[in-house]
């Protein structure tokens, strides 16, 4: 078993622990999003607005992986990419999150030694954990993973209200 030195906790662990969180933190945007949509209100608070990062101040590998997207989304003009940090636990942690014009998109997570905690398909508040060579792979076939249920998304589920 690895561990983490700095959080003494197997790295597995760890990186559930993190996978959680930003999980945790979709769900909750999310399902506010879904609240005004429903009450038929809209706000222009977009996810992790007060932790935005200027990605200069990014790990060497979290910029990696910021540049990738930043080359092959933001600059084919399908998507954006944006670069956050927040605390899980009391650890700092930098996420690179791709949003394309539709409701999909991918988010990678470091720590700040550039340590790779995650890599991630997402649609909407879904997220489908993979490793980091097939998370990018499906931004050139746009391809989703199996796991990631389009259906199981709080707009898809079937006791959404819709206009009559």
């Amino acid at each position: 078993m690895t561990f983490d030195h700095s959080s003494r906790l197997p790295l597995e662990d760890r990186e559930t622990k993190i996978r959680q969180a930003i999980a945790t933190e979709l769900l909750d945007y999310w399902q506010k999003r879904y609240t005004e949509f429903i009450e038929d209100r809209d706000t222009d608070e977009q996810i992790w607005d007060d932790r935005e990062l200027n990605p200069e101040e990014l790990s060497e590998n979290a910029d990696a992986a910021y540049q990738f997207y930043k080359e092959t989304v933001e600059m084919g003009d399908w998507g954006s990419v944006l670069a956050y940090r927040m605390e899980v636990e009391e650890e700092a942690i930098e996420i690179i999150y791709v949003v394309t014009d539709g409701d999909d998109g991918w988010l990678e997570a470091y720590d700040l030694d550039g340590n790779l905690l995650g890599a991630a398909r997402r649609y909407i508040e879904l997220l489908a954990w993979k490793n980091v060579e097939d998370v990018r792979g499906q931004v050139e076939t746009g391809d989703f993973p199996p796991e990631l249920n389009h259906q199981s998304t709080l707009w898809g589920r079937s006791e959404a209200i819709t206009e009559e």
